[in-house]
């Protein structure tokens, strides 16, 4: 039987991040500040996250946490804004051209992070964050990330619903049958759920979480052009 870690594990790379207000032009990592002995790689190459055009790299560096913070300190000062989410410690900056955000985490002697550029949004501005989502008449949209790799697109989206588990769980039923998927197989676990469908190569798992005001509905697809 598959387990909730297996189910899980596409979900735990989702990237929470903030949101910068609408700027001018593009810019890409050759505009980046980067210290020297960065080791990069890439994590988004193209990918949308609340209809913002996206880039995320990681790093490697041979360097404390503090001297990075240090170093983008003195590269963009005066015009910079520090934070934390989750493990990391972030630093960003609003260009004229995008919005820049360092975010940094202790990795032994070390520090390792990821450098992401939010640019111009694509869509009109007038356009709902989630177009095209399977979702309960009163679920709110929070979060979707859309990505492009090779001849597959993902999408990653986090909703929430006054519905309970139950009821969520019946919508997507039949919802997805209607939009022509099949139930490939769900399970719970507690008042939590997950829903695994398919449509030819294409594949869509719902994770459905209570919380104390709200359920919480994860979408993970993955679809082949």
């Amino acid at each position: 039987m598959i387990s909730f870690r297996e189910i899980l594990r596409p979900f735990v790379t989702t990237i929470f991040l903030a949101v910068a207000p609408l700027v001018e032009a593009d810019c890409d990592f050759s505009d980046f500040p980067k210290m020297w002995g960065m080791k990069l790689h890439s994590v988004i190459d193209n990918s949308q996250h609340n209809n913002r055009p996206m880039m995320v790299k990681g790093f490697t560096v041979d360097s404390e946490v503090d001297e990075v913070v240090d170093f983008y300190h003195r590269k963009w000062k005066g015009r910079f804004d520090d934070s934390t989410i989750g493990p990391w410690y972030q630093v960003s900056t609003l260009t004229a051209s995008c919005m820049m955000t360092v975010q940094i985490a202790s990795m032994d002697d070390s520090a390792q992070g990821r450098l992401v550029i939010s640019n111009v949004p694509t869509a009109d501005p007038g356009a709902e964050i989630g177009e095209g989502l399977i979702a309960p008449s009163d679920a709110v949209v929070v979060s979707d990330l859309l990505t492009q790799d090779g001849i597959k697109d993902g999408r990653l989206s986090l909703l929430a619903s006054a519905d309970s588990p139950s009821e969520v769980s019946a919508f997507y039923q039949s919802a997805m049958s209607a939009a022509g998927w099949l139930s490939d197989h769900s399970f719970a676990e507690g008042d939590a759920r997950v829903l695994v469908f398919r449509k030819g190569l294409n594949v869509m798992n719902v994770l459905i979480m209570p919380t104390p005001q709200v359920t919480q509905i994860l979408i993970n697809e993955e679809t082949v052009r």
